[in-house]
């Protein structure tokens, strides 16, 4: 059985996994990619985890992050092997291909092989042909609606991305952006920890308190009270906890939670 690494693939191979094997790599590629306040950890450790888990756990053989800059520039910041570097270096020169794409338009783009599907890009295919690649695949780098960057996969063979590996890096790529915005050169003191935990605690007694004001107004149990106000939460995208508060405050009803929507 293959041991991974949870901090990133370093191998110069890949190693077939069982399924077991590819569920804890999955678990420990999100465990890494979370870890914001290890005293070796920075943006770019994060970034090189993530195309590490990338080519680790897909059918790609190499993987890179491009990251715009104040003008809205794609540049590369971390790859698995130079010949990305290359490729997203024509992407940028060129100002076409995958990468430029999916910054532009906030979608996945796909080339499944390059021969075939890569006639929209007449300057980046060839040249990323040249440099082995067979196929070409990119994820946007999102934080809510703003677009900060790409993720590059490229493939020596022609390789589409399966449903279950697209769901996959999206995730992958949804919580490294998020680590990444949210790391912060300053490491945690204790008094910050207890501090968030005691707002954890705090947060979860005004819930509790919130749901028993739907409880008792509807006759139900506090467990389904709660069930409501998550439900309500999610269909005003709005937190519990800012529900739950705005009901405590008085600044919204148990009826306004308590009657569905139109």
């Amino acid at each position: 059985m293959t041991r991974f690494n949870p901090h990133g693939w370093t191998g110069a191979e890949k190693t077939v996994t069982t399924d077991m094997n590819r569920e804890m790599a999955i678990t420990e590629a999100f465990v890494s990619l979370t870890d914001t306040v290890a005293d070796d950890v920075d943006p770019l450790t994060l970034l090189r985890r993530l195309v590490d888990h990338c080519v680790r756990l897909t059918g790609m053989d190499a993987a890179g992050v491009m990251l715009a800059n104040a003008r809205g520039r794609l540049q590369s910041v971390t790859v698995t092997e130079d010949r990305v570097e290359i490729t997203e270096m024509f992407q940028t020169q060129a100002s076409e291909g995958p990468c430029i794409d999916a910054y532009a338009t906030g979608w996945p783009v796909h080339a499944d092989d390059l021969e075939t599907d890569g006639g929209r890009w007449p300057v980046f295919t060839p040249l990323a042909q040249a440099a082995g690649f067979s196929a070409a695949h990119s994820f946007p780098l999102q934080l809510r609606s703003q677009t900060i960057g790409a993720l590059n996969l490229l493939a020596r063979t022609p390789t589409p991305v399966p449903p279950e590996d697209a769901g996959l890096l999206r995730a992958l790529a949804g919580t490294a952006t998020t680590s990444v915005l949210t790391w912060s050169r300053e490491p945690l003191r204790p008094y910050d920890i207890v501090t968030r935990t005691q707002a954890a605690l705090s947060s979860k007694a005004v819930l509790d308190i919130a749901a028993g004001m739907l409880a008792a107004a509807a006759h139900i149990t506090v467990a389904e009270g709660e069930q409501r106000l998550r439900a309500y939460s999610v269909a005003h995208h709005e937190r519990p906890a800012d529900v739950a508060e705005s009901l405590v405050r008085r600044r919204l009803t148990p009826h306004a939670v308590l009657t569905p929507g139109p």
